[in-house]
């Protein structure tokens, strides 16, 4: 302030006595009555005044311009300076506008983050459930198994009895058989008898002396025959007891066949049940004991494919299989397994036909395989779908991705680094959901560059107010997408990557 009072003061004492210099050679001028190229002496105190107040205008200027170099500054570089304010605020606004939309995501993260706790209690309160669930249904089981040990004795009892029967029954029919027999050989006996009870007859006519002996005998026949008779009748009816009886016992063998087979279908269906709860037990057991090595959305293959010849699609698809499984190989098999000769991964025919048929047209593509679920070391059936997205153009060569304003006050390496992660989180997020596939790197990739920049930022004093982050190449959809970091300061470069 002290130099501003100090400027004008001689400011207008330059003008003061260049003012009275061009009076007083004003006057000497007039009296004198000088010219100058030709002109009367009025006109030469006219143009002595003229060039009078012109110097005192030069000289004023020449101070302020020799002594303030903001107001030189202002003066020439007024419009630059007013074209990098308006590009300033521009960036200004668009960062802003940046930071609310990441302000936003993030406010949407923890609203997923909070979603993803709720969930998890809910994972845990039904883990607790299942394994009440499983110790209900495992004391089901032992009942079931004393059950079916239980069963088990019956029908072996039922099977011996079945044996006994049947024991008895070949007897009986073996008893029966016999009996018949010898109802047959006692019937050819009386038909031989009556034969000759017959020809005893005729010779009874003829033989009237001996009647009374004939009849004698053939009452004891007759007698004997009724004997038979009776027999035969006991054995008959004793033949269809055992009959009933043995009828009864089918019966009672085939109710006892039906309870069986009954009883080895509900065993068949309770061995299905515990084989089920165990397979469900091993898989809950491998969840909790072994360590996940595949997850859920994870790429197990990438690669940027045009097929001319659409003959060559089936090969190329059958090459991207195979990375994946190389991969899923790697990741869940334990270290010197053998490698299976059947592949692991596993992906349905209608995605391979669906595939191929959108490859076929011979546009270039982006083509992934992910994983469709979590999974442990050591399994081997690991389901994969197919990611397919047009490989277009992104972004150009010297395209800004984003930028971030640097404070003066904070130039620490920490400082920097929580700047950059900043701005390079941005990017890629933007990158990302543009479009962009592939890989995300700064440069070259190596830690070293990115480690160069901040401490040429934080020992440099020329400090930069702005970082740009902008693209090194042409962007595809298959990437890499590469940056390049500049630091700025009022619109000028001072270090780049």
């Amino acid at each position: 302030m002290t130099s501003a009072y100090i400027l004008i003061l001689v400011v207008l004492i330059f003008g003061g006595l260049i003012a009275a210099l061009g009076d007083r050679l004003g006057s000497k001028v007039g009296k004198a009555k000088l010219r100058i190229f030709h002109l009367r002496p009025r006109q030469t105190a006219v143009v002595l005044t003229v060039m009078t107040g012109t110097l005192i205008a030069a000289t004023t200027l020449g101070v302020l311009f020799t002594f303030s170099k903001s107001l030189r500054e202002g003066i020439f570089k007024l419009d630059d300076i007013l074209k990098q304010l308006r590009v300033a605020q521009a960036d200004l606004q668009k960062a802003t506008d940046e930071k609310v939309e990441i302000e936003k995501k993030l406010k949407v993260a923890k609203i997923q983050e909070q979603a993803a706790k709720v969930q998890q209690e809910s994972v845990q309160k039904r883990s607790k459930q299942i394994n009440e669930n499983y110790n209900r249904v495992l004391n089901k089981l032992k009942q079931a198994s004393l059950a079916a040990t239980k069963l088990q004795s019956d029908v072996k009892i039922l099977l011996k009895e079945r044996e006994q029967l049947a024991q008895q029954r070949q007897t009986l029919t073996q008893e029966m058989n016999t009996l018949q027999a010898q109802v047959k050989l006692r019937d050819n006996e009386l038909n031989k008898r009556q034969d000759r009870i017959a020809a005893q007859d005729k010779i009874l006519s003829e033989r009237q002396g001996r009647l009374q002996v004939l009849e004698k005998r053939f009452q004891a026949l007759e007698s004997q025959r009724q004997k038979l008779q009776s027999e035969i009748n006991t054995r008959d009816s004793r033949i269809s007891e055992l009959d009933q009886a043995i009828a009864l016992k089918n019966e009672n063998i085939k109710a006892r066949e039906g309870k069986l087979k009954d009883l080895e279908s509900q065993l068949s269906y309770l061995n299905r049940q515990v084989q089920v709860l165990e397979q469900y037990y091993q898989n809950y057991q491998d969840l909790r004991e072994r360590q996940i090595a595949l997850v859920r959305g994870q790429v197990l293959a990438f690669a940027a494919l045009r097929v001319v010849n659409p003959q060559a699609v089936t090969d190329a698809i059958d090459e991207l299989l195979r990375q994946a499984n190389k991969k899923v190989v790697e990741a869940v098999l334990p270290p010197n397994t053998p490698i299976p000769s059947s592949p692991l991964v596993k992906i349905t025919k209608a995605q391979v036909e669906q595939l191929s048929k959108q490859l076929k047209n011979g546009e270039d593509y982006v083509v992934r395989i992910i994983s469709a679920g979590n999974y442990v070391q050591g399994e081997n059936d690991i389901r994969v779908f197919a990611d397919v997205a047009p490989n277009k153009l992104i972004f150009l060569a010297d395209e800004t991705i984003a930028t971030i304003s640097m404070d003066a006050s904070s130039f620490s390496e920490e400082d920097i680094q929580k700047r950059l992660d900043l701005i390079l989180s941005a990017a890629g997020f933007r990158a990302r959901r543009e479009g962009v596939l592939g890989g995300i790197q700064v440069e070259d990739g190596r830690v070293k560059t990115l480690i160069k920049f901040i401490e040429d930022i934080s020992k440099t004093g020329n400090r930069p107010d702005e970082i740009r982050v902008v693209t090194a190449t042409d962007t595809y959809t298959v990437g890499p997408l590469k940056l390049r970091l500049i630091a700025l300061k009022n619109g000028e470069i001072i270090f780049e990557t």
